[in-house]
């Protein structure tokens, strides 16, 4: 990464990768309360991030 990370980045970056293996483990067990909680941590860090990446 040429860029320095912003503070809270690293952050975004965690909670985007938690949610989205929550999703993927919840999708290949066949766990759907995994998916219902992975899906809105993914999307907020993915937010969060985009936010976080524009100032």
């Amino acid at each position: 990464m040429a860029a320095a990370q912003n503070g809270n980045e690293g952050v975004w970056r965690v909670l985007t990768g938690v949610g989205a293996l929550g999703v993927g483990i919840g999708l290949i067990a066949g766990v759907p309360i995994l998916s219902l909680l992975g899906a809105p941590l993914a999307i907020v860090g993915v937010i969060g991030l985009t936010a976080a990446r524009r100032k």
